[in-house]
């Protein structure tokens, strides 16, 4: 008697150990509860997690610069500081984030443009994806394999592109008057056709990251002193070379922003540091990595502003980015959400 109630107990034991883990398995691949509702839509818990989890860089990050709060200290998620609590910064710039991408595709689908919605669908079209690049057809650019917020963000944009390109032919489609008072308004540098330049370089190199001597701070007041008094610069080298341990480098570059090339980092930072200078203008001292100069202009040639005729293309693209942001909030509040 007492064996056959032993066996039972191991039969019912085994019996609620497989109901448990089915229903373990079944809780694991169930459907998640849904969070928000847009359109037909429904956003899952889920598709919102991936989101959170794609932010939650920044708002540490947010954090720790604003406040000095560190991401690892026990119940950073809930420490509320000065009216603000991580936890619920990073909800809610997800769910903005997500709610703002599932509008988008809502409304390039209205516009006949593809784009899967839940997140079920983009898992599908992913994995079709993936299939793809693992053929021995494979796709030649990309990753080998895409990670699905990796995918939800590459669609992204080609859905929000796709959508633009829609808008100003048809919805967004900005008038000439709206152009020209567009062109008269925005940045001047916008329409810079860019220039050709001659620079003279002054520069210290071999310094080790953090320290300047301070022989240096002379050294530089000598060069601008003698930029002052148009000392040729093979002379103001030697002058200095000459009484000082701490040895100045000069040479000469030319640079055309119509050709620079990107992978020249030496030349685009003399772009960027001398475009809006003159001829005979000189920098003030500037880091570079581990050394420290000063660039002066020599000669320059500007190419002018481009005119509104050569501008429209340009125009037209800043007048959509503005016109699609608002046009995108919009439709948020016609889903029922503002942020």
């Amino acid at each position: 008697m007492k064996q056959k109630a032993h066996r039972w107990n191991v039969i019912m034991g085994t019996v609620v150990f497989l109901a448990l883990f089915i229903a373990g398995i079944w809780w694991l691949k169930g459907p998640s509860h849904k969070v928000l509702k847009i359109g037909s839509y429904t956003i899952t818990q889920d598709h919102l997690a991936l989101y959170e989890n794609d932010c939650r860089a920044e708002v540490t990050s947010y954090f720790y610069n604003k406040y000095q709060l560190d991401p690892n200290d026990s119940g950073f998620w809930e420490t509320n500081i000065q009216g603000e609590v991580p936890g619920e910064v990073l909800k809610q710039k997800a769910t903005e984030r997500l709610v703002r991408d599932t509008v988008e595709r809502l409304k390039a689908s209205q516009y006949g443009i593809p784009a899967d919605i839940a997140l079920k669908d983009i898992k599908r079209s992913l994995g079709e994806e993936n299939k793809k690049r693992q053929s021995s057809q494979g796709i030649s650019y990309g990753p080998s394999q895409y990670g699905l917020m990796e995918y939800i963000s590459r669609t992204q944009m080609e859905v929000r592109d796709e959508l633009k390109g829609k808008l100003i032919e048809e919805k967004l489609k900005p008038s000439e008057d709206q152009l020209k008072e567009l062109y008269a308004s925005a940045d001047p540098s916008l329409f810079d056709k860019g220039c050709r330049a001659r620079i003279g370089i002054y520069m210290y190199y071999g310094m080790k990251a953090g320290e300047y001597p301070e022989e240096l701070k002379k050294i530089w007041s000598f060069v601008e002193k003698g930029f002052a008094e148009e000392k040729e610069p093979a002379d103001l080298i030697n002058e200095i070379n000459e009484v000082s341990e701490v040895k100045i480098e000069y040479e000469e570059a030319e640079y055309d922003t119509a050709d620079l090339l990107r992978d020249n980092q030496e030349i685009i930072w003399l772009a960027e540091q001398t475009r809006s200078m003159e001829p005979g203008q000189s920098s003030g001292v500037l880091d570079y990595g581990p050394s420290q100069g000063i660039l002066k202009v020599l000669d320059k040639h500007d190419y002018g502003r481009a005119g509104y005729g050569e501008s429209v293309t340009l125009l037209r693209n800043l007048w959509l980015e503005s016109a699609y942001e608002e046009y995108i909030k919009q439709c948020m509040k016609e889903y029922g959400y503002s942020f």
